[in-house]
């Protein structure tokens, strides 16, 4: 065998082990290793074909299926390179495998059961050359535009055939020697193409791949980008003010109503902290509460009331939620916040009439009674002395009957107003009835102030009203009952000032009585 031959075979071997093993590195290092570990082991395969090619003069039979196999591997190593580099797998591409395949077995039939070196070399070179086109065909008929790695692979398919063409050409030409195969100049010849198919596919491989993340990675960003629009766009089809804040409580994402309510525009807000967007007196409770979820995880809910761009204080409800990132670590805040001023004054109305009378807008009973145990309470607690005084309208009736229920309710709008301007502003005033009023007196320094106090309000609940046109005219009988030596509990209270309101009827009307006289 020819030393240089020899030599060039080794180098070859060397080349291949090397790109197998930069291969391997490269799928290790990118943990893409389903593509990537095939081609590696490809070209392993090629370097052991090297090897026992070099050692022909010591296994002939071995040397020359180890060349084909070379070939073989070749087109392999090429065909699963074209195949991880399109987008989709073409048909033609399966079906070459059909001629490689025959090409293995038309070697094995012309090595070992009829051997003829001519027939297996001129068939073998015919398989492969139909593979190639193939393969060839498959690429080029539905390629718009070819990149450097596929120029690559073209120049390595062109030189590949080019060298099986020379190899089948000088098959029938050249004579050949069986103990000289491999160092005949016009068969070693054609063997320097494979170094450079190697090395072109190798490079077309590894550019390829790099090129193709680069392009995955390009794709990955534009659906990021898009997504990010739909994101914004969708927060900003939010109604409620949304917003994101980072571990340093700054605004990183704020929708379009968040601008609005706060009345700045977005780059403004981004990248600022609540304290440069929002009044002082809302920074501290807001911020509070930003630290909790921080700090604890857990979700968080207030109210508050919030300046908004009209120059009003509303009232809002503000949620905030702790955001984790894919390692499960808190790593910002999200929240939105709720315009409540609407449901605040709905409440304020539902809980005023179901606490004032309708038709004068005094306290109503019920407020009556609640504000009566607290009086007691307080009264009990500080040891001082308050009066109830109960009154009760002196022909009311008769104005409804005759001048209509109109004209009755101005009669009781007019008594509410009378009394709300003769009493303190400590003490209350309520309708708990039809004709019937409550004033509660608190902290008098002597009962017959009270007495004053009475007198005075049923001086101006006798004074004539224009009621729809109809003078009226109403008097009070007015029963008074003191805590605590008339009685220690509201309810008691409430029984002894009306048996004294009682007693001013049986009285004559238009009188005050006290329950203490009714005892007497």
């Amino acid at each position: 065998m020819d030393i240089n031959i020899g030599a060039i075979l080794i180098n070859n071997g060397l080349i291949c082990f090397t790109l197998g093993l930069v291969m391997m590195l490269f799928a290790v290092f990118h943990k893409r290793y389903n593509g990537f570990v095939l081609i590696s082991s490809a070209y392993f395969c090629l370097s052991i074909a090297f090897a026992l090619s070099a050692t022909r003069p010591f296994l002939p039979e071995l040397s020359i299926i180890a060349a084909y196999t070379l070939s073989s591997a070749t087109l392999l190593l090429i065909y699963i390179g074209i195949e991880r580099f399109r987008e989709h797998e073409p048909k033609l591409l399966k079906y070459s495998l059909f001629p490689l395949c025959a090409s293995f077995l038309s070697s094995s039939v012309f090595t070992f059961i009829f051997p003829n070196i001519k027939a297996c070399d001129t068939i073998f070179s015919l398989l492969v050359l139909a593979q190639l086109a193939t393969c060839i065909w498959a690429t080029l008929r539905n390629a718009k535009a070819f990149k450097s790695y596929q120029f690559m692979l073209t120049a390595a398919f062109a030189l590949v055939m080019l060298s099986f063409t020379y190899k089948t050409y000088t098959t029938f030409t050249s004579p050949i020697d069986i103990h000289n195969f491999q160092s005949a100049w016009p068969y070693g010849s054609h063997m320097q193409a494979y170094p450079v198919t190697f090395i072109l596919s190798a490079f077309a491989f590894i550019w390829g791949s790099v090129e193709r993340a680069e392009i995955e990675k390009d794709k990955h960003a534009k659906e990021l980008e898009k997504n990010y629009h739909f994101m914004d766009v969708l927060l900003d089809a939010i109604p409620l003010p949304v917003f994101h804040k980072d571990t340093d409580l700054r605004y990183r994402t704020i929708n379009k109503s968040f601008c609005e309510v706060l009345g700045l525009p977005k780059e403004k807000i981004i990248g600022k902290t609540t304290m440069e967007v929002i009044p002082n007196k809302v920074v501290d409770l807001s911020k509070a509460f930003d630290l909790r979820v921080l700090k604890t995880g857990e979700e968080q809910e207030y109210e508050t009331a919030f300046p908004f761009p009209d120059s009003l204080q509303h009232e809002i409800q503000v949620k905030k939620s702790a955001f984790f990132d894919s390692s499960g670590n808190i790593s910002g805040i999200v929240g939105a916040f709720t315009d409540i001023t609407e449901r605040k004054i709905y409440e304020s109305k539902i809980k005023y009439l179901a606490l004032h009378d309708q038709v004068t807008g005094l306290p109503n009973r019920n407020m009556f009674y609640a504000q009566l145990k607290r009086s007691i309470a307080m009264a009990k607690r500080n040891n001082y002395t308050l009066a109830l005084l109960y009154i009760d309208l002196d022909g009311f009736k008769t104005v409804n009957d005759t001048c209509g229920h109109d004209a009755g309710d101005t009669l009781l709008r007019s008594i509410g107003k009378r009394l709300m301007t003769t009493i303190r502003e400590s003490d209350t005033a309520c309708r708990i009835g039809g004709d019937e009023f409550t004033v509660l007196t608190e902290m008098y320094n002597n009962p017959a102030d009270i007495e004053i106090v009475a007198e005075k309000l049923r001086k101006a609940l006798a004074e004539p009203v224009n009621c729809e046109g109809n003078l009226c005219q109403t008097s009070a009988s007015i029963g008074v009952a003191l805590y605590p030596q008339d009685a220690e509990t509201s309810r008691d209270l409430v029984k002894a000032a009306d048996k004294a309101m009682y007693l001013a009827k049986k009285k004559g009307k238009n009188q005050v009585c006290f329950f203490n006289n009714l005892e007497a």
